[in-house]
């Protein structure tokens, strides 16, 4: 076979963003590549069978999972076909290869390398991988076979599982064959990995050709309106008593610490605090060093200055001495640190009573949260109580409309009751946990169902269409429960049976329905999903994304679609931060985009809910729970706020928010002190000169205008001073001036470094100065690759520094008015010492004059070192903020 059939054509009417790459697609194939990225949802499986279809070549289409494999072959046999039975021509085992072969990135690893091994798949249940079991001896024929198709176009599915080590194989595919097409899409492509790694993310996918944002898809009506809810919870009773114990006890080590005269004399007594020397050592272990100084300076110890006087720099303030910086202390000075004998009297001492409370695991000790305290907020069977709490809050106002899902990580098929025992309490969070919390709390007469690879159930009244289906299957009725049963099946793939529990559950037969991220978080097809709840607590932000377009897709029968997106979190109520899962939480929200819970704008970010602020009490808790309640009680109210908010705005900006006082301020002051000092010794010669000639003037109007000569004289011998002084404030004046100098600094390094395409003279630096009086900067144009490069340059240069290859050195002033300030320069331009010059030279022309410190000679970690205490003593200074934003 070497083309399709004649007459495939796709069913329906294509989306506004679906036709615009058909459009363009001669052009985005030139460099024999098509980059697609569109959220969950938007209908990236059919684009990439009509590119498919168009191309009409051997097609070898590369799946993440065997469910969203096989939804490739159905896709195209009922939307392209239009008919049920799948035809020869297509396979789905690679070990038999045909014109469109549909395989996974497992399947095509285990055929190409000698092993099989698991690649950054993290251990959940219902991860369904495609095991090949083939000879050694028949593996080289099936090879043989796969090259034998001479496939000409090479799909890649969600590309982004490519960051793991298949990759090479992909690569290696490639390369084999006789320069095929490459069509890569992906929801979440890895923007936040390095320059290298992005580098071969990209030499396989191609550049990004399009781009579809989830609020273009919202505006077009492609995706629903939708909202992030945060439903918190304290640690229940029992989970609260060892972790309240143990901050107790974290607390009175610490106390014992500052009152401990032995230990303040070992660490008054340290070389780091007295010698400018052993500068390599300080640097490589920094945060032990301002530890020491932090904990001089608690104690009140005189001491603590030294470090700053010895360097030639002022005391300046310094953050508290917590608790986090207690550990840091002890883990150094008790297990790496040379000049210390480990076996002194007061740290054998601390060491015991360290260990007594638990707070030493592999040689660190940790005084704010140990391992099993982030564990046990990750788990909290609170989150238990969260669930019923929503389901019964979204049951209320939804009645029977409300079609609320639940993914969980683990099934847990052991905590199913038996008839014969008593009812354990639930102790745990997983799918059958969570069944039976609903199951015996009943919160509002749910229906329930259970959907994982190896465990369904389903109430009675979905046994007929079950039969309808014609799934050969035994129902066995629950011991504890006559209202449900429990379904095993025969012959019929769980992927069949995956299509008809949604079917139920899409008919309302079922209106919650529990299941695994893994088989139903990326891929499954439930438009009618209304309400979900992400019981998973794998801190990935691709997965949960995935798992978020679970509730997005739009509904035919329903225009209005409003979709809840519930997260769990359980916060510790004595951590200033909010605690472990909290945190978690917070980083997977910065790359989320919803709509503003106040304003029509839709950005990424946890700010946008507007929480209160850590530490949670329990009546922040409760305030925060209530506050989102009656957020997502109010559907309408949010579906009209995305109508207005997508109006706004015509594309995803990267903005970078920072503090008025982390931009480089202008120097002005030498400029201005030399044209006062030139205009005013010319004014004085002047003076002298009318005086001298006193006899010549036979009045004060000629004397003043012997002056005004004098003053024009020295301004225009001035020239080369004020003109500069100007200048800066001219160009510099603002703050939002300043943000925009340094943006083209970097912009226009980065566009000569060849790591941004865009011109500047194509592109607008736009820069606006908040209320609180920070200022925010974006770019006009870009793609988000170019505008998150550009962006987390800036920040590198203004946040404080750590360990650059390269420092900005700024000098003001002499003796009685010198001023320095550092700033690092941006990673990607200090790999080079060529970029570096490149960089000094446009500072030098926009925003002063400065001069590079290369940081691994020895003046330089001097340098650095100086610089590093200088921003440590910047506490007040927030750092930058990155955020999406639809503008």
């Amino acid at each position: 076979m070497k083309q399709l059939p004649k007459d495939i054509q796709f069913c329906y009417p294509w989306r506004s963003y679906q036709k615009n790459v058909l459009d363009n697609l001669d052009h985005h194939l030139q460099n024999k590549h098509l980059h697609l990225i569109a959220p969950p949802g938007s209908g990236k499986t059919v684009l990439g069978l009509e590119v498919m279809r168009r191309l009409n070549k051997a097609t070898l289409i590369v799946a993440p999972t065997l469910a969203i494999r096989n939804q490739w072959a159905d896709r195209f046999t009922s939307l392209f076909l239009q008919q049920k039975d799948r035809p020869e021509w297509i396979s789905t085992d690679i070990r038999k290869p045909e014109f469109i072969t549909i395989t996974t990135y497992q399947g095509l690893y285990a055929l190409l390398q000698h092993d099989v091994e698991n690649h950054d798949i993290e251990e959940m249940d219902d991860l369904e991988e495609e095991k090949l079991s083939i000879k050694d001896t028949e593996k080289q024929q099936a090879i043989d076979a796969l090259f034998q198709q001479n496939f000409q176009t090479i799909i890649l599915d969600e590309a982004h599982h490519l960051r793991t080590s298949w990759w090479k194989t992909t690569i290696h595919l490639r390369n084999q064959l006789k320069d095929p097409a490459v069509v890569a899409l992906t929801a979440t492509p890895p923007y936040d990995v390095g320059q290298a790694e992005w580098q071969k993310y990209i030499e396989l996918c191609g550049p990004i050709d399009e781009e579809i944002e989830i609020a273009a898809l919202v505006k077009e009506g492609d995706l629903c309106p939708h909202q992030d809810y945060i439903w918190m919870s304290p640690l229940t009773e029992k989970e609260k008593e060892p972790i309240d114990i143990f901050h107790n006890e974290a607390e009175q080590m610490k106390k014992s610490l500052l009152q401990n005269r032995s230990f303040r004399e070992l660490i008054e007594s340290h070389p780091w605090i007295e010698s400018e020397n052993l500068i390599e050592e300080k640097l490589a272990n920094y945060r032990y060093f301002i530890s020491m100084i932090m904990y001089l300076k608690e104690i009140d110890s005189e001491k603590w200055e030294i470090p700053f006087k010895v360097m030639g720099e002022k005391a300046k303030s310094l953050p508290a001495f917590d608790l986090e910086w207690a550990g840091e202390l002890l883990t150094f000075l008790l297990y790496r640190d040379k000049h210390v004998d480990p076996k002194e009297t007061p740290l054998v001492e601390i060491r015991k009573q360290l260990s007594a409370i638990r707070a030493i695991e592999r040689r660190k000790v940790k005084l704010t949260a140990t391992q099993a305290m982030e564990r046990q907020l990750l788990h909290s069977t609170s989150k238990l109580d969260s669930i019923v709490e929503i389901v019964q809050f979204e049951k209320s106002k939804q009645l029977e409309g409300l079609r609320l899902v639940v993914l969980a990580d683990y099934i847990y098929k052991d905590d199913l009751p038996e008839s014969d025992t008593p009812l354990k309490p639930i102790t745990r969070l997983g799918v059958i946990p969570i069944f039976e919390k609903l199951r015996r709390e009943n919160p509002s007469g749910c229906r329930l169902g259970v959907l994982t690879g190896s465990v369904v159930i389903v109430p009675k009244e979905a046994i007929d269409l079950l039969h309808e289906n014609d799934l050969s299957f035994v129902a066995t009725e629950l011991d504890v429960d006559d209202r449900y049963v429990q379904i095993s099946w025969k012959g019929a793939s769980r992927q069949e049976m995956v299509k008809v529990i949604t079917l139920i559950f899409s008919k309302g037969i079922i209106n919650v329905l529990i299941g695994t991220t893994a088989l139903l978080g990326e891929g499954w097809d439930a438009p009618s999903v209304n309400t979900l709840v992400l019981a998973s607590y794998v801190g990935s932000f691709m997965l949960t994304n995935q798992m978020r377009g679970r509730a997005i897709r739009t509904e035919p029968s329903n225009e209005q679609k409003v979709a809840n997106i519930w997260h769990l979190v359980c916060v510790d109520s004595r951590s200033f931060d909010g605690g472990y899962d909290f945190q978690s939480l917070k980083r997977r929200f910065q790359s989320l985009n919803g709509v503003d819970a106040e304003l029509a704008l839709i950005q990424s970010g946890i700010g946008r809910l507007r929480l209160s602020s850590p530490p949670f009490t329990v009546q922040a808790i409760n305030h925060n729970n209530a506050m989102m309640e009656n957020r997502a009680a109010n559907r309408l109210r949010l579906f009209e706020r995305w109508r207005e908010a997508v109006q706004k705005g015509e594309k995803k900006r990267e903005e970078v928010s920072v503090d008025k006082e982390a931009l480089p301020r202008p120097f002005v002051f030498r400029n201005t002190l030399k044209s006062l000092i030139v205009i005013l010794l010319s004014i004085l010669i002047s003076t002298l000169q009318a005086i001298g000639e006193e006899a010549y003037y036979r009045s004060w109007d000629e004397l003043i205008g012997m002056l005004i000569i004098g003053f024009i004289i020295g301004v225009i011998i001035a020239i080369p001073w004020w003109w500069k002084a100007l200048r800066i404030i001219l160009f510099n004046g603002t703050i939002e001036s300043r943000m925009n100098r340094v943006t083209e600094v970097v912009y226009s390094t980065l566009f000569e470094m060849g790591e941004v395409n865009t011109p500047i003279d194509q592109n607008k630096i736009i820069s606006e100065k908040k209320q609180d009086g920070s200022v925010y900067c974006y770019l006009e144009q870009g793609s988000t690759f170019e505008q998150k490069l550009v962006l987390s340059s800036i920040q590198e240069l203004v946040d404080p520094i750590e360990n650059p290859r390269y420092i900005l050195h700024r000098k003001s002033g002499k003796k009685f008015w010198v001023r320095h300030d550092y700033h690092a320069i941006p990673q990607e331009i200090g790999r080079r010492k060529e970029y570096v010059e490149l960089f000094l030279e446009k500072w030098n022309k926009k925003v002063g004059k400065a001069e590079m410190i290369y940081t691994r000679t020895p003046e330089g970690r001097k340098a650095l070192l100086r610089a590093r205490i200088r921003a440590m003593s910047n506490t007040f200074i927030s750092k930058s903020e990155r955020k999406s934003i639809w503008k």
